[in-house]
Parts: C-alpha cells; structure tokens; sequence
C-alpha cells in the first residue's frame, strides 16, 4: 500500500510508524478520558501509562529481534534505526507492558485491577490504529486471495485480503461495547478480563485470514487468561454457567416455544442496533452540515 509517507533526506517516515504514534495518542487519551470520569488522580494514572507505555515499546523491540535473531545477529545497530528495520512484537509489548504496570502500580500503591481496567481501553484504542498502520505499511499481511477487497500489500505476491482493516473494524466494535461498561459501575477487572478475551478470540478466529499463522497459541492462552480473570474477579462460577448455557441449547434444539423467544430477542436486539446507528448516523450528518461539509455536489445550484 503506502509504507513510506515522505522521506527527509535519507530518513524515511513509514506510514506504520505514524498509525502506531496516532494509536499511542488515541490510548493515551481514553486513558486520561476514563480516569476523569472516575474522578481520578489524572497526573497518576498518566505517569503509569506512559511509564507502561514505554516498557511495552521495549519489550516489543527486544521480541522481535529475538524472533528475527539472525538478521539482527549480522546488523546488531539496526535493533536501534527504526527506520532501518522497523518492527515490533504485539507479544512482546503486552508481555512487558503488563510487567511494567504491576510493578509501578504497586510502587505508586494503585490498585492493579482499576488500573489495568483503564489500560486495558487504552490498548484496545491503540491496536486500532496499529492494525491500519499495518495494513498501509505492509506487516501481519493477509492469505493470498482474488476477492473483490484483496488488495496488493508491499513485498508480498497477488492480492492479499485485508485483514488488518478487518480486525481494526471488530476491535471498534469491541471498544464501543466496553466503553459502555467501563464508564458505569463494575467489578474492578472485568473491563480487563473482557478485553483480553475479546482480543484473544478476535486475533484467534482471524489468524485462518494471515498469511503466517504464529499467533494461534498465544490468542487461545490470551483467551483463557481472560476468562480465569472474569471468573476470578467476578466470582461467578464456570461450572454452572457451563450447565446454564448447556441447557438452554438442549431446550433451543427441543423446544419451539425457546426458538421463537430467542429469535424475538434476537430481531429486537437487531433493531435497537440498527435504530442506535441509524440515530448516530444522523446525528453526525447534522454536525458536518453545521460545519458546512457537503457529501456530493448533487443539491449545488451551478451559475
């Protein structure tokens, strides 16, 4: 697509580098965003985030060139020019990150749970925009394909499919389903826990769609992280939530009357998603007309 976006004398700035500044950014402020609206100390809770962020930056350097060893064995300077030989380990970064911020936490006697609830919202914002810088600067590619969407990805043969813009499209609407939860009432970690399965299940459905396939293990680890924490930090059982869901099957498989229930609550829960975009859609419509933002030049009076 578009790795480099414009060159200053021999220094290139890549297209990835720029999405994944965008997304530290973006982090960064639903970070500062939710530590206001939890009355929080903000100049804390941005300390920890940077501090993590920087551990996470580290972390995901070191792995990756622990992972392309013997090139970096033959140029060691380049672990250091990003531009150079750009590339970071998502793994490695989480690994790191997390590391960083149980350790400042519990040097700035925070609690771990809270605060990771409010990093966790940061990450999901920040993969976001990682995923499109990946898309525009070539990493995490997609399977070879002829799709009408297949694209042609820098340094990679045929079409591939987008998978990157896929994955940052769910990652959005996991986002927007948690930014719900997380600005109400909850119990400290399950803003955590969710993301983590969310991320871990949404990377493990879409690794079929990569061209490399070296995440399928860390995803599913990642997802059974995430629900031991929910069940840990919720205290519900696993056990009878298993029963539950097993028989409600039974009786969606045995019973009409179950059928037709569960499809009227799905139709309802289909039309109050739809009403709700539809209502946003609106909304942001009359917003661009306010600032006086045309769609299409059809409605313009030519002289």
């Amino acid at each position: 697509m578009f790795p480099v976006l414009f060159s200053i004398g021999k220094i290139s700035v890549s297209s990835y580098g720029v999405f994944l500044a965008a997304g530290f950014a973006f982090g960064l402020f639903l970070i500062w965003r939710l530590s206001r609206a939890w009355d929080l100390d903000e100049e804390k809770i941005l300390d920890l985030a940077i501090l993590t962020l920087l551990g996470a930056l580290a972390g995901a350097r070191i792995i990756f060139c622990i992972e392309h060893w013997q090139f970096f064995l033959s140029n060691p300077l380049y672990s250091l020019l990003f531009y150079r030989a750009p590339g970071f380990s998502f793994w490695g970064g989480f690994l790191v990150g997390s590391l960083t911020l149980y350790f400042f936490a519990k040097r700035k006697r925070v609690d771990f749970w809270m605060i990771s609830d409010i990093a966790s919202i940061g990450l999901l914002g920040g993969l976001i925009l990682a995923d499109l810088g990946c898309f525009f600067g070539g990493c995490a590619i997609g399977i070879q394909n002829n799709l009408f969407l297949s694209v042609n990805m820098v340094g990679a043969i045929g079409k591939r499919f987008p998978v990157q813009v896929l994955e940052a499209i769910i990652l959005t609407i996991a986002l927007s389903k948690l930014w719900g939860k997380s600005i109400h009432f909850h119990t400290r970690g399950k803003i955590l826990s969710l993301s983590l399965i969310y991320i871990g299940l949404i990377k493990l459905l879409l690794e079929p769609l990569k061209d490399l396939h070296s995440d399928l293990f860390l995803s599913a680890i990642l997802t059974i992280l995430g629900i031991n924490i929910f069940y840990r930090v919720t205290k519900r059982s696993l056990k009878a939530d298993l029963k539950s869901l097993a028989l409600f099957l039974y009786k969606l498989l045995t019973s009409s009357l179950t059928r037709k229930t569960s499809m009227d609550r799905l139709k309802k829960y289909w039309y109050n998603q739809k009403t709700s975009v539809s209502w946003k859609w609106r909304n942001f419509r009359k917003t661009l007309r306010r600032l006086n933002v045309r769609f299409s030049y059809q409605n313009e009076r030519i002289h």
